[in-house]
């Protein structure tokens, strides 16, 4: 599981007529996850992939989730694509059941030794990908493209899309911080420096709003729910803040302005959408394809039209389609909680959110009973998961980068829980040493 985590955003296949990473990073994922309920069912460890009666409603909720998405499925007028998934995106039943596994085995199989190792890899790898990255920026990328990138001029490294590429960019980047504040020696601290920078251009270089607005949003939870309690680590946060400002100055000037209008446009688009100003091309027209999608809610309420099958029920007809989107089939709803609820049905939409609730939940109540490190490390892991949350209502679930994102789900659950059983243990010890100082 560690490796897999740690060598799936470079698992690529980039030889081919017209070579698309979204499919080898599929195959992949799928002969991973194949590959270890075999090896869990030969071994007769299926046990171990279930907590205590104490700490099992997580994993109930999840099982839930998975059952829904199989009606979904079952009820769906597009079974072929709601169990396979469309040949670009892969979202269909058997994916979404790969992600529940991937959750299952990171929270239960991976480990106690290897839950700060695997986000610590995950940030050091993301500079292998970081550098392709600012490289693909430059034209100096020297992998073969597909058909829809050849005259692409952005970055998207090893993800096909730059919004993929900037969801990505979230994890790794929040990743890179949690390992830099916890830091104990200068050379670590200086080596999370250095690939909290490469990832910030990298990330700005991909040019997605949705993940600016992520990274700013788990930024902001750690300097004041962290880092504006723990004087030591002002110093080192100012360091790391002043850096990203310079270097977003530097980039933005060398590049005639034009990230500083990206950024404004976050806020002048919603402006236009608050204030009843809206043309439907806010957001590089979400808002548009928000308003048509809406509607459909009411109608697949209860089971939804199957999963990733977004594209043959999205109401716009040609004329919209060209006005609004230069005539390109809209194949997501480019907002992950309005596509399940679409796809999956509102009761699928609201189970996976109860699903995040409780795994935030103990997290949260975990940090209050701890410190030092531990304490800052659930911080930054509770900064991963509401920073992708936050790019998601922009942006799409896709295979090369929600497998990284539910494996922090269970590394975050495996560590709060641990955290909570060790105080519950102190504590019971201390109560029987009363109880024997009394008798």
């Amino acid at each position: 599981m560690y490796w897999f985590i740690l060598l799936f955003p470079i698992l690529i296949y980039p030889w081919g007529f017209d070579p698309y990473y979204t499919d080898p990073k599929t195959n992949y994922l799928y002969l991973f996850v194949f590959g270890s309920w075999l090896y869990i069912l030969f071994k007769r460890k299926f046990r171990t992939l279930f907590p205590t009666k104490k700490y099992n409603l997580t994993v109930y909720t999840l099982f839930v989730f998975i059952c829904l998405i199989e009606v979904s499925t079952a009820f769906s007028k597009y079974q072929h694509t709601a169990i396979y998934g469309l040949i670009t995106r892969k979202e269909g039943l058997i994916t979404f059941f790969s992600y529940c596994s991937i959750f299952l085995f990171s929270y239960r199989l991976l480990g106690k030794t290897r839950w700060n190792k695997t986000i610590s890899g995950l940030a050091i790898m993301s500079l292998v990908v970081s550098i392709y990255g600012i490289l693909q920026h430059y034209q100096l990328d020297f992998l073969p493209r597909n058909s829809m990138m050849r005259n692409y001029t952005g970055t998207y490294a090893f993800f096909d899309n730059p919004n993929f590429f900037g969801s990505y960019s979230v994890l790794v980047f929040l990743s890179a911080i949690t390992c830099y504040i916890t830091a104990e020696t200068r050379k670590t601290m200086f080596l999370y420096y250095t690939v909290i920078c490469f990832v910030f251009v990298a990330l700005i270089f991909s040019n997605t709003r949705s993940a600016y607005l992520g990274v700013f949003c788990g930024l902001l939870f750690l300097t004041f729910f962290a880092v504006i309690k723990i004087k030591f680590l002002w110093k080192k946060w100012a360091t790391i803040l002043i850096t990203l400002v310079l270097l977003l100055l530097f980039i933005n000037m060398s590049e005639n302005g034009r990230y500083n209008e990206r950024i404004k446009s976050l806020v002048s688009d919603s402006f236009n959408v608050v204030s009843q100003h809206s043309t439907g091309r806010e957001g590089s027209s979400r808002y548009f394809i928000w308003e048509k999608s809406l509607p459909l809610i009411p109608e697949y309420f209860w089971i939804g039209s199957g999963p990733d099958t977004f594209l043959f029920i999205f109401p716009a007809t040609e004329e919209e389609l060209m006005t609004y989107l230069s005539g390109q089939r809209v194949d997501k709803a480019h907002n992950e909680y309005l596509q399940m609820a679409v796809t999956l049905g509102v009761p699928a939409l609201l189970t996976y959110l109860f699903f995040i609730f409780l795994i935030l939940r103990k997290a949260f109540r975990a940090v209050r009973m701890s410190s030092g490190n531990e304490m800052l490390f659930l911080y930054g892991l509770i900064s991963i998961v509401i920073g992708y949350l936050v790019q998601a209502f922009f942006n799409i679930s896709t295979v090369p980068v929600a497998p990284l994102y539910w494996a922090i789900l269970g590394i975050t659950l495996a560590k709060s829980e641990q955290l909570l059983k060790h105080v519950a243990l102190q504590k019971s010890k201390l109560l029987d040493r009363g109880k024997d100082q009394i008798a």
